[in-house]
């Protein structure tokens, strides 16, 4: 059995446990009155998605929600500039995500061939020629 810890993020009372609950705590965080402090908690939150977290989910959807969140989300919570992202704390969370995907999209792969397997070892499609 998988032990789930809850996470909150830095300077505000919103409490997640999961990717997507991850994604609803930037909505809630995203959704208050404008501030320094809403900005800086959007800041905040999109750096504390522990690898954990992310290793823990099994939906590629929910893994891409939280992509094109940080991508092309909040202009707080989402990725620096070019030229400025090597060093923002966000690109580690993207990394992880990708890489989550990868794995998440390789399995679905790998059970996707199923019977016909047996085709693709003796070399199907070997007499066409590029």
């Amino acid at each position: 059995m998988t032990v789930r810890y809850r996470y909150r993020t830095p300077g505000t009372k919103v409490w997640w446990d999961s990717v997507q609950s991850w994604i609803a705590a930037a909505h809630t965080i995203a959704s208050r009155r404008l501030s320094h402090h809403r900005n800086r908690a959007l800041e905040d939150h999109g750096s504390v998605l522990p690898r954990e977290v992310i290793n823990l989910e099994t939906d590629i959807t929910v893994i891409e929600n939280a992509l094109y969140l940080l991508k092309y989300g909040y202009s707080d919570l989402c990725r620096p500039q070019r030229g400025k992202r090597a060093e923002a704390p966000q690109t580690r969370v993207i990394m992880d995500l990708m890489n989550r995907r990868k794995v998440l999209m390789d399995l679905e792969k790998s059970s996707m061939i199923g019977h016909n397997s047996k085709a693709f070892d003796e070399g199907f499609g070997k007499d066409c020629e590029p």
